[in-house]
């Protein structure tokens, strides 16, 4: 796992993590100090991995190592800057949510209904509420999911052919969600965003494969 910033006149990389096969799926985020941290898979363990940068280094941990998980990692800090992370279970072809508590990791089965998970993207909205877009392999649908302080919710944001791989999410001032994600069967960038009554979709980009 390797990171990189600028420092005002040169990029500066290093490593990160260099044990196993490790760095895939990667998610970065800046906490309120500006440090870095980082979600990844470690493909040799099968594990999800955090690290995160302090006075003293890089400090590491594996914040899920039950199963083959820790793929299509999604990383945000909350207000406090704790961690939360969307990611896939492998083994169970899940979709998985880990939070740092202070003390320990948390970890939640979001969906479970078929293969669902890959493609992750998470945001936090403004009471630090995870919500999460992703992909639903099964059905080839795009998917979305959010917390409502007692249980998750999910929903099929579109299901008009194969839809919903590569994922990203974004939440407004009000705290709607917006997903951009790539069309399978047309080979097409798409544009989801909730209205507060329904899902509107539409094309963005259509020239040749894109997305």
């Amino acid at each position: 796992l390797k990171y990189t910033h600028w420092t005002g006149t040169a990029w500066e990389p290093e490593t990160v993590d260099w044990e196993g096969d490790v760095g895939w799926t990667p998610s970065l985020a800046l906490d309120s100090a500006d440090r870095p941290h980082v979600s990844y898979w470690d493909y040799t363990n099968g594990d999800l991995k955090y690290a995160y940068y302090t006075d003293a280094g890089w400090q590491l941990e594996t914040a899920d190592s039950v199963g083959n998980v820790g793929s299509f990692t999604s990383l945000a800090l909350d207000s406090a800057d704790r961690p939360h992370i969307s990611y896939y279970d492998g083994t169970n072809k899940d979709l998985l949510y880990a939070r740092w508590t202070g003390t320990a990791w948390h970890i939640e089965t979001v969906d479970s209904v078929g293969d669902v998970g890959s493609f992750t993207s998470l945001a936090l909205d403004s009471a630090d509420r995870p919500h999460i877009s992703y992909y639903d392999e099964t059905n080839s649908d795009l998917m979305y999911a959010r917390w409502t302080g007692a249980v998750w919710k999910t929903e099929t944001v579109d299901s008009a052919g194969n839809m919903g791989s590569y994922t990203s999410l974004a939440l407004d001032g009000a705290d709607r969600p917006h997903i951009s994600y790539y069309n399978g069967t047309n080979s097409d960038l798409m544009y989801a965003r909730w209205t507060g009554a329904a899902w509107k979709t539409d094309t963005v980009d259509s020239e040749e494969d894109v997305g």
